[in-house]
């Protein structure tokens, strides 16, 4: 493979050389994705919340997608723990796959409720399979999970099976939880502790 360094001709092209690899350096340092542990913006990771893909949560009831009714359940999920009653708790309901590209993409199911202690979200015509949780406490109404300088989130947080994260969101497997067609029919309660960093 030919080298492709050229040797500057003049002064003024070594000059040139040096500011574009000066500007090139610079960007790099100012990107989220240099800075963050694991090279990502600690935004498209939680969104933990994602949950988080605020943004795309449309109503307050949950977006239920087509089933057979005779193969589906009821999830209700009830929050524990919610020290400020006030705004919005916004929470999705994942596949793995979902899960993967949370912040990114919708999940099957979003819905949010009114922040208070005990409140709930129910999910209906939710079909067999495995799923996870993740919720996040908008306290500041701004309709996304906030994120310190550090990368971790500023509200409480909180997912089924209450699973904690360390350096990043808690991995699906720690969350999940089966709805099998011998409990299709059922009505399933989750309790989420929702939790800030440091509790």
């Amino acid at each position: 493979m030919p080298n492709q360094y050229r040797q500057p001709d003049t002064e003024e092209d070594y000059m040139h050389s040096v500011e574009r690899r000066r500007n090139t350096d610079q960007k790099r340092r100012q990107s989220p994705q240099s800075t963050h542990p694991r090279g990502r913006d600690p935004r498209t990771i939680l969104g933990l919340a994602a949950c988080c893909a605020a943004m795309a949560f449309p109503a307050l009831a949950a977006d239920s997608p087509e089933s057979n009714k005779d193969d589906t359940h009821t999830v209700t999920v009830i929050f524990e723990n919610v020290t400020a009653p006030k705004e919005m708790i916004w929470a999705s309901l994942c596949t793995k796959a979902q899960y993967a590209k949370l912040g990114e993409e919708p999940c099957m199911m979003n819905a949010r409720v009114n922040a208070a202690e005990g409140a709930a979200i129910t999910f209906e015509d939710v079909p067999s399979g495995v799923y996870a949780i993740s919720a996040f406490h908008d306290t500041n109404g701004n309709q996304r999970l906030d994120f310190n300088s550090r990368g971790i989130p500023d509200e409480p947080t909180g997912n089924s099976g209450n699973a904690r994260g360390f350096f990043g969101p808690p991995r699906f497997n720690q969350m999940k939880f089966t709805l099998s067609e011998a409990t299709a029919g059922e009505e399933i309660t989750i309790v989420i502790a929702m939790m800030g960093y440091g509790s």
